[in-house]
């Protein structure tokens, strides 16, 4: 069995600039924020 190699040995270039911690945060806050807002929308009912 032959091994499949690129034409060229350079790096796989990663994302230019990664996400940045920031806007993770926001979102994984934001998420929170609905999600408790639902169960206390179906824990008053």
């Amino acid at each position: 069995m032959e091994t499949i190699r690129p034409g060229n040995t350079d790096p796989i270039p990663l994302q230019p600039r990664p996400q940045a911690i920031g806007t993770i945060l926001v979102r994984f806050v934001g998420l929170l924020l609905v999600a408790v807002a639902v169960m206390v929308l179906i824990w008053s009912r």
